[in-house]
C-alpha cells in the first residue's frame, strides 16, 4: 500500500461524489462487486479510483478493474496490490493504446494471471521506448489477436517489439512505408497462425537488419504470399530471402517462381528447399564470381526439372555449386537434359542422378567436363609415382572420398578427378605429374607421421604458448618468488618450479598426427589454412632436393603459378596475406607489386620459411612451428569472414578489370572470365590435400531427399581417435553405387575383464591343447630341400644317376640335376569380422525346458569363445590375423570395432579387449565387409581370407528392403572376390537358408545347427580353407 492515509467510507463516498457520472456507476459496480471477494481490495479499489479516472476513460476503468478483480478471487493480496499502484506513468500511453492493452490482459488472465500482470506493467514503458503512438496501436491490435489463443506467445510479441520498433526507427523517409508493409504481414500473420507471431516477431529484426528500405518491403509482400501455405514456411521464407533480396531483382523473382512450383508439392520440400538456398547462393556465387546470367540459367535448369520431379528438383539444387566447379554451364545443362532422359521411368535413380549420389551421375558428369581425367591417366601417373619412389601407391580420386575420411593410410594419394587448368593436354599431365609428386612428398617426407619425439615437442610448445594468457604466464613466473602468505606457503624453489613446469607440460594424445597439433592454435581453421601452404612449400624443398629429375616439372608449374597470379590490389583485404604467402612458397616468391607494397610482410615471412624449412631434414613439426610464427602474423585475419556482397562499383571495377585482361591477352571477355577461375582453381589444388574439415562439400547437403523422407538417423559425434572412413553402397532399385554412402566410425573397442578368455581357456583346456598341437603341424619347417632343379647347391644324386642313364640310352636326358633348399613359409593373412547386432543377445540352451537347472548361453558369448580358440589356432601356425567387431545405427553410423590389428601381438590388451565386445544395434554388413576388405588389402599375404561370423541376415534402420540388403552384401562379397580376397561366412540360421545360399552361395557359407558347439568347429574350418 502508498503513502496515501486510511480515510472514512464517509470520506470516500464523498470523492466518488464527485467523479462523472460514468466514472462513478462503474467505480460503484466494481467497489460492490469487489466487497464480496474482499473489503480489503474494495478499499483499495475506491481509494485508486480517483487516480484511476484520471489517466482511464470509463470503459477503461471498466477493464483495469476487472483486471484487479480477476487477480484479487485468486489472490486477495494481489488483488490489494494492484490496485494500490500508482497509475501516472499511463496518461502518457495514447487512449486508444490502453484499451487494447487492457483487453489483452483480460484475455491473458484466462490462462495466466503472472503473465497479465507483467503485460499490464511493461505497457507504459513500451509506449515510451516506441514514441509512436499509431504504430504502438497497430502493435497491440496484433497482440490482441493472439492473445485469443495463447497468453504466453502474446507477451513474448510484446517483449520482442522494442527490437522491433528501434530497428524501424533507424529509417526516415522510408520508415512509414516500412512499418505499414510490416504491420500488414503481422496482421495476416497473427490471423492465420497465432502464437506464432510471437516467433516472427522474434526473428524479423535479425533478418531485417541490413536491409534496405525497398527490400524489406519487397521482401514482406512475398512473405504474405507464402502465408497460405504456413507460418512455418513464412518463416524459413524470411529467414532465405533476407540473404537473397538485395541480388539482382531478376534473381530473387525467378527463385520466388522456382518456390511457387515447389510449394504445390507440400511444405516438407518447400522448408529443404528453403533450407538449402542461402548455402547454394553463397557457393555459386563464389564460384561464378557474381555472375547473374549463370545464376539465372542455373534457376532455369533446376525450374524445368521441377515440371517433372520436385524431389529431384532439390537434388539438382543442392548439388549445382558442386557440379559447376567441375564443368561448364553449358555442360551442366547437358549433363541435366542426359539425366531427365536417362531416369525418366524411375524417379528414385533420378533423384539419386541428381544429387550426385550415384556413380553413373559422377561418370557422366566428369565426361562432359573439359581436361584430363584422372581415371585416362591413373595407371600412368601409379607407375611414375611407383618409379619415382619405389613405393607401391595407390592414387584415388579426392572427389571419391568425402571431406571427413581423407585419413591418409601411407599409400595412398588423393588427386583431383579432372585436371583442366590449361587448353594443353600435356601440360594438364605435368601439373597431375606434380600433383601426384607433392601426395607422394607428403607420404615419404612425413606430412602425416604419428607420435613421433618431434611432434610431441611441437605438441608440448605450442600448448603451452597458445594456453596461457599473459598474465597468467607473468603469475607463474613468479611462483618461485612471492609466498602465498594468506595459506603461509613457502614458495617454491628452482627444483620445485622445474618439476611443475614439467607437470603442466601436455604430451601428444596417443596415435596423433599434424591435425592433433593444429588444434592446439586458438583458431584451427586460421592456422590449418597456414599450415597447408607451408607443408607445400617444405615438400617442394624436399622433391627438389632428392629427385633431380622432377625439377623441370615443378619449375614450369611455379612459372605458370608466377604469370597468372592475380593483383593484391583485386583481392579482398583479408586475403592479401594468403596470396603473399603462396606466392613467397610456391612461385618462387612474391612479386614486385607484393614486394613494392607489402615489403614488411614479405620480408617477415621469408625469413620464418628460411629459417624453419630450408633445412634438408626439415619435417612436419618444423612446419608446425612455422606456422605458429606466420599464424603471429595473421591472427587478427578470419578466413571466414568474407562479404556476402560487394558494392555495386567495385563489382562493375572487377568485370571491368577481368575484361581488360582477357582483352590484353588475346582473350574473349567469357575466357578471360574462365581463365580468372582456373587460376583460383589451381592454387586450390595444391592445398586439397588438407581440406579435412571443410564444409563445403558437406556430404549431408547433397543426400537429395532420403534425409528428411526417410527420417535417417543423424551422424552421431566422433569420440578422441575415432577414424572416419566413407564407402560406396549398391542400390539394386538403381543398378548403381551410392557414392560414399555408408559413413564407417572406426573405434577402439572398450576394455573388458580378462576373466572370460581365461574361463573359456579353462573351459575348452583340453581342445585347445589339441588344436594347438593340430595347427603346429601346419606350420612349415623353415627350410625344405627341393630336388630336380636346374640350378642348385648340390647334385641330387637320383637325378644324376638318371641323367647317365638316359644319356647313354637314348641321348634324352633332363637337365633338373640339382637340389635346393627354399625358404618355404605359410603365406595366409586372415580378418574374422563378428557380427554385434542385438540379436545376438539372444540366450541358447540345449535344455529350454529346464531354464533354472541349465541356464542358456548368449549368442554373443558363444560367438567370443570362438574368437578366443581360433586365436589359440592362429598364434600356433603363426599366421597373421585380425579381429574386427560391428553394429550400426542407420548409414552414417557403421562402428567399426578395432579388437586386435594385424600388427598388434596377442596379448593381455587383446584379452581384455575380447572381454569387454557386447551386442549393440543392427547388422549393416556391406559397409563391414567393405572396411574389413580395405584393411585385409595391406597385407602383403598372397591368401587372403575374411571369415564373417554373423547370426542371421543383414539389416539396419535405413537399409531399405530385404532384397536391398542382400544385393548390396552380395555385392560387397563380389568386390572381394575381384580383389583377391577369400570371402566366407559362419552362421547359425538355419530358418533362412534359401537366402543364405542366395548371398553366400558364390563365395562359401557354412551353418552351425548347434551353435553351443561354434567353438570348437571354427579352428577346423580355418584348417579347411587354408589346407
Amino acid at each position: 500500500m502508498d503513502d496515501r492515509k486510511q480515510t472514512s467510507l464517509a470520506e470516500l463516498a464523498k470523492r466518488i461524489g464527485k467523479l462523472s457520472p460514468e466514472h462513478k456507476r462503474v467505480a460503484l459496480e466494481i467497489g460492490s462487486s469487489l466487497a464480496g471477494v474482499s473489503l480489503r481490495v474494495s478499499r483499495e479499489f475506491i481509494e485508486s479510483v480517483i487516480a484511476a479516472s484520471e489517466v482511464f476513460s470509463p470503459d477503461q476503468m471498466k477493464l483495469w478493474a476487472e483486471i484487479g478483480k480477476r487477480l484479487a478471487m485468486s489472490n486477495p493480496e494481489a488483488g490489494a496490490k494492484f490496485f494500490s499502484q500508482k497509475l501516472d506513468d499511463f496518461a502518457y500511453v495514447p487512449s486508444e493504446a490502453k484499451t487494447l492493452a487492457f483487453q489483452i490482459c483480460v484475455r491473458q488472465q484466462v490462462l495466466s494471471s503472472n503473465i497479465a500482470l507483467e503485460t499490464f506493467q511493461q505497457i507504459p514503458q513500451l509506449s515510451k521506448e516506441i514514441n509512436d503512438p499509431e504504430f504502438l496501436v497497430e502493435i497491440l491490435q496484433i497482440a490482441n489477436e493472439v492473445a485469443q489463443r495463447s497468453a504466453k506467445h502474446s507477451s513474448d510479441l510484446i517483449k520482442a517489439t522494442p527490437k522491433l520498433a528501434k530497428l524501424l526507427q533507424s529509417f526516415s523517409e522510408e520508415r512509414a512505408e516500412v512499418s505499414k508493409s510490416i504491420i500488414s504481414l503481422g496482421i495476416n500473420f497473427a490471423v492465420r497462425t497465432g502464437g506464432m507471431t510471437a516467433d516472427l516477431w522474434h526473428s524479423l529484426p535479425e533478418c531485417l537488419e541490413n536491409l534496405s528500405g525497398q527490400a524489406i518491403v519487397k521482401l514482406t509482400e512475398k512473405a504474405s504470399v507464402f502465408l497460405e501455405h504456413g507460418g512455418n514456411v513464412t518463416l524459413h521464407f524470411l529467414s532465405a530471402g533476407s540473404k537473397l533480396v538485395n541480388y539482382q531483382a531478376e534473381i530473387f523473382d525467378q527463385w520466388c517462381e522456382l518456390l511457387k512450383k515447389q510449394a504445390k508439392y507440400g511444405n516438407a520440400i518447400l522448408i529443404a528447399f528453403l533450407r538449402s538456398s542461402p548455402d547454394f547462393f553463397d557457393q555459386i556465387f563464389q564460384n561464378q564470381k557474381k555472375e547473374s546470367e549463370t545464376v539465372l540459367r542455373v534457376l532455369a535448369v533446376i525450374s524445368d526439372i521441377a515440371e517433372v520431379d520436385p524431389e529431384s528438383a532439390l537434388a539438382a539444387f543442392r548439388s549445382a555449386p558442386k557440379a559447376l566447379t567441375k564443368v561448364s554451364l553449358t555442360q551442366f545443362e547437358d549433363w541435366v537434359a542426359v539425366g531427365l532422359k536417362q531416369t525418366e521411368t524411375n524417379s528414385k535413380a533420378r533423384r539419386s542422378f541428381f544429387a550426385l549420389e550415384t556413380r553413373k551421375s559422377n561418370s557422366l558428369l566428369h565426361e562432359k567436363s573439359e581436361g584430363l581425367s584422372l581415371e585416362s591417366v591413373r595407371n600412368v601417373l601409379r607407375n611414375y609415382i611407383e618409379g619415382l619412389t619405389g613405393k607401391e601407391i595407390e592414387i584415388e580420386a579426392i572427389s571419391a572420398m568425402p571431406q571427413e575420411a581423407r585419413i591418409n593410410d601411407g599409400k595412398t594419394i588423393y588427386l583431383p578427378s579432372i585436371v583442366s587448368e590449361f587448353s594443353n593436354e600435356e601440360l594438364n599431365f605435368r601439373l597431375y605429374k606434380v600433383l601426384a609428386a607433392h601426395g607422394a612428398g607428403q607420404i615419404e617426407f612425413g606430412t602425416y607421421e604419428k607420435d613421433t619425439p618431434e611432434l610431441n615437442a611441437a605438441y608440448a610448445a605450442l600448448s603451452e604458448y597458445y594456453s596461457a594468457t599473459p598474465d597468467q604466464l607473468d603469475a607463474f613466473s613468479l611462483a618461485g618468488y612471492i609466498e602465498e602468505l594468506s595459506k603461509s606457503e613457502r614458495a617454491l624453489t628452482d627444483t620445485e618450479l622445474q618439476e611443475e613446469i614439467k607437470r603442466r607440460k601436455k604430451n601428444l594424445p596417443e596415435n596423433s598426427d599434424y591435425r592433433t597439433v593444429l588444434q592446439v592454435f586458438p583458431n584451427p581453421r586460421l592456422a590449418k589454412r597456414i599450415f597447408g601452404t607451408l607443408e607445400n612449400a617444405r615438400i617442394d624443398r624436399r622433391l627438389r632436393r632428392t629427385y633431380r629429375g622432377l625439377v623441370r616439372d615443378l619449375d614450369l608449374m611455379q612459372e605458370v603459378l608466377k604469370k597468372t597470379r592475380p593483383s593484391v590490389f583485386e583481392l579482398p583485404s583479408d586475403l592479401v596475406p594468403f596470396e603473399l604467402l603462396f606466392q613467397i612458397t610456391l612461385c618462387g616468391g612474391a612479386n614486385e607489386e607484393a614486394k613494392r607494397f607489402y615489403g614488411q610482410v614479405v620480408s617477415e615471412i621469408e625469413t620464418v620459411i628460411d629459417y624453419y624449412l630450408s633445412n634438408q631434414n626439415a619435417g612436419v613439426a618444423d612446419t608446425l612451428i612455422a606456422t605458429s610464427r606466420v599464424y603471429s602474423l595473421f591472427q587478427n585475419i578470419n578466413p571466414e569472414q568474407r562479404k556476402n556482397e560487394e558494392e555495386n562499383n567495385q563489382e562493375g571495377e572487377q568485370e571491368q578489370t577481368t575484361s581488360e585482361n582477357a582483352n590484353q591477352q588475346g582473350l574473349p571477355e567469357e575466357d578471360g572470365k574462365k581463365q580468372k577461375r582456373k587460376v583460383n582453381d589451381l592454387r586450390e589444388l595444391f592445398t586439397a590435400w588438407n581440406s579435412w574439415d571443410d564444409t563445403f562439400d558437406d556430404t549431408q547437403n547433397l543426400r537429395g531427399m532420403e534425409n528428411w523422407i526417410n527420417n535417417e538417423i543423424p551422424e552421431q559425434p566422433l569420440e578422441e581417435g575415432d577414424s572416419v572412413f566413407f564407402y560406396d553402397e549398391w542400390d539394386r532399385d538403381l543398378n548403381d553405387y551410392r557414392v560414399g554412402w555408408s559413413r564407417v566410425i572406426e573405434k577402439k573397442i572398450k576394455q573388458g575383464d580378462k576373466t572370460f578368455v581365461e574361463i573359456t581357456r579353462s573351459r575348452y583346456r583340453g581342445l585347445i591343447s589339441s588344436i594347438r598341437q593340430q595347427f603346429q603341424l601346419m606350420k612349415p619347417e623353415n627350410l625344405a630341400k627341393i630336388n630336380k632343379e636346374l640350378d642348385g647347391e648340390d647334385y641330387d644324386l637320383n637325378a644324376l644317376v638318371d641323367y647317365v642313364v638316359d644319356r647313354k640310352a637314348d641321348g634324352q636326358q633332363s637337365e633338373r640335376i640339382y637340389t635346393k633348399r627354399l625358404r618355404k613359409k605359410r603365406d595366409v593373412a586372415v580378418s574374422i569380422l563378428l557380427d554385434q547386432s542385438s540379436s545376438t543377445a539372444r540366450t541358447i540352451t540345449r535344455n529350454p525346458m529346464q531354464p533354472y537347472t541349465y541356464p542358456g548361453r548368449r549368442i554373443i558369448e558363444i560367438e567370443k569363445e570362438g574368437l578366443v580358440l581360433i586365436s589359440e589356432a592362429l598364434e600356433a601356425v603363426g599366421d597373421p590375423y585380425s579381429i574386427f567387431g560391428f553394429t550400426s545405427e542407420g548409414r552414417r553410423n557403421v562402428k567399426f570395432y578395432m579388437v586386435k590389428d594385424f600388427d598388434e601381438k596377442y596379448s593381455e590388451e587383446i584379452e581384455r579387449r575380447i572381454g569387454g565386445i557386447t551386442f549393440q544395434n543392427n547388422t549393416r554388413l556391406g559397409a563391414a565387409i567393405r572396411h574389413a576388405c580395405a584393411k585385409l588389402l595391406r597385407q602383403e599375404a598372397r591368401t587372403k581370407l575374411l571369415i564373417v561370423l554373423t547370426d542371421g541376415r543383414p539389416y539396419d534402420h535405413d537399409y531399405g528392403d530385404a532384397r536391398y540388403a542382400r544385393e548390396d552384401v552380395r555385392e560387397a562379397l563380389t568386390e572381394a572376390k575381384i580383389k583377391g580376397i577369400r570371402p566366407f561366412c559362419i552362421t547359425i540360421d538355419r530358418e533362412s537358408e534359401s537366402e543364405l545360399k542366395e548371398l553366400y552361395g558364390d563365395v562359401g557359407y557354412t551353418i552351425i545347427d548347434d551353435i553351443l558347439s561354434l567353438p570348437e568347429k571354427i579352428p577346423g574350418i580355418y584348417r579347411r580353407l587354408t589346407t
